[in-house]
């Protein structure tokens, strides 16, 4: 400011000149400036900018020097109460708060926008898949959420999709129960209730041996209904192992001497080869063997007389397998993945003549599930099958949560 007004003043200070450079210097400042001349303290020169309100004025005085000699000061007056920021400062301030605003206007206007953007990404998809799940609980159940929208969103519909597929297998799973299990039903009970009203009406004679077949009829409904709670309870893992540790060679060998009456009865070699050496398992003895008495049964069945039957144990480093294999009628390759499904027979004459429901290998793969094991069978039509169960040697862990894990694929395969 000094060196604006004192490089242009003319003599004398009182020329119009000097005024208007003094208003120009004064014009680019908000701030109350006046020039006083030296000795006389006159005021010549002052900007309209009143300092008379000032609660604490401060005066800056700068001396205005040309060729050695003084001519007057310039006087800048500032309130101490106030912001003493230079106008340059002050303007810069406001223009960087006006900045933030535009910024700020900027960025949540960009944000509301990308939040649209994102909520219509997410909500159409959503929407979509809303549509179709209400068609599912209509009843419409053979179509499947397409798998649209963002990658979470196509996961949720996969879990949909999924959940569907399993409803419709356990829906599947319930009518063919339903109707096998109608079927099986009502083939002992007409039995029963026709020879019943025969004798009723003197047609059928009450004698021993008859009254012994009705008896053997209701004995076989018995049994298939004793074995249908058992396979409901191995497919819904309603029981609780009951794991310890055994000795797989003297469980295998139990089965296999008490089966030997009936191999002999019906003129069947068995013959059991022992592990080479001694094999101990975390299992539940008890439904283990009810898995290889199903299968001996099994075989036992499919064998014709003169036939052979041969179980084996095969110790591994983490499991032990066990073997059953016979050389009966064997199994074509058409039936051989339908061997474990429920009420399925090789032979439905054979095995109704000794009283099978065909659910005995449905019940052993569901028992089989639940020690964390697996069950599969190898045949030739006409030469014979063998049948294995592979279970892991620890079983100690198994827990109840761990069985339904294991047991909730076996309503698809059976």
């Amino acid at each position: 400011m000094s060196f604006f007004f004192r490089a242009g003043l003319l003599d004398p200070l009182e020329a119009p000149e000097n005024g208007e450079r003094f208003e120009q210097m004064a014009q680019e400042y908000a701030t109350p400036v006046e020039f006083v001349e030296e000795g006389s303290s006159q005021v010549l020169y002052k900007n309209k900018l009143d300092y008379s309100g000032y609660e604490d004025p401060y005066i800056v005085e700068l001396p205005i020097v040309k060729d050695g000699e003084t001519l007057g000061y310039l006087h800048t007056i500032f309130d101490m109460k106030e912001d003493l920021s230079s106008p340059a400062v002050t303007t810069f301030e406001k223009g960087l708060e006006n900045s933030r605003i535009y910024i700020l206007a900027f960025a949540i206007l960009l944000a509301l926008i990308l939040s649209l953007i994102i909520a219509k990404n997410y909500a159409e998809p959503m929407k979509a898949s809303a549509r179709y799940a209400e068609k599912i609980l209509k009843g419409n159940r053979e179509e499947f959420v397409p798998r649209i929208g963002t990658e979470e969103t196509k996961q949720l519909i996969d879990s949909i999709n999924n959940l569907l597929i399993e409803f419709n297998n356990v829906e599947n799973w319930r009518k063919q129960m339903m109707e096998d299990l109608t079927h099986e039903l009502r083939t002992p009970l007409t039995s029963v209730l026709t020879r019943l009203e025969a004798i009723i009406d003197g047609v059928y004679p009450k004698t021993e041996k008859n009254l012994q077949d009705i008896y053997e009829e209701v004995e076989r409904f018995s049994r298939l209904v004793s074995d249908l709670q058992q396979l409901s309870e191995a497919e819904g893992a309603r029981f609780k192992l009951k794991i310890r540790k055994v000795s797989v060679d003297q469980l295998v060998r139990g089965v296999y001497e008490g089966f030997l009456f009936i191999a002999k009865q019906r003129k069947i070699k068995m013959h059991f080869n022992p592990p080479n050496m001694p094999c101990t398992a975390y299992i539940d003895p008890d439904r283990m063997i009810q898995v290889i008495t199903n299968i001996l049964s099994n075989a036992l069945k499919y064998t014709a007389p003169g036939g052979d039957i041969w179980l084996s144990i095969e110790i591994q480093e983490d499991s032990f397998i066990f073997y059953c294999q016979d050389n009966g009628i064997g199994i074509s390759e058409d039936e051989l993945n339908l061997v474990f499904n429920r009420f399925y027979r090789i032979d439905k004459s054979r095995s109704r003549d000794y009283g099978g429901s065909g659910i005995g290998l449905s019940i052993s793969k569901a028992l089989v599930h639940a020690h964390g094991g697996q069950i599969g069978v190898k045949s030739k039509f006409e030469k014979g099958s063998i049948f294995w169960v592979e279970i892991p040697i620890d079983n100690q862990l198994v827990s109840l949560e761990g069985q339904r894990k294991s047991t909730e694929d076996i309503h698809g395969a059976i």
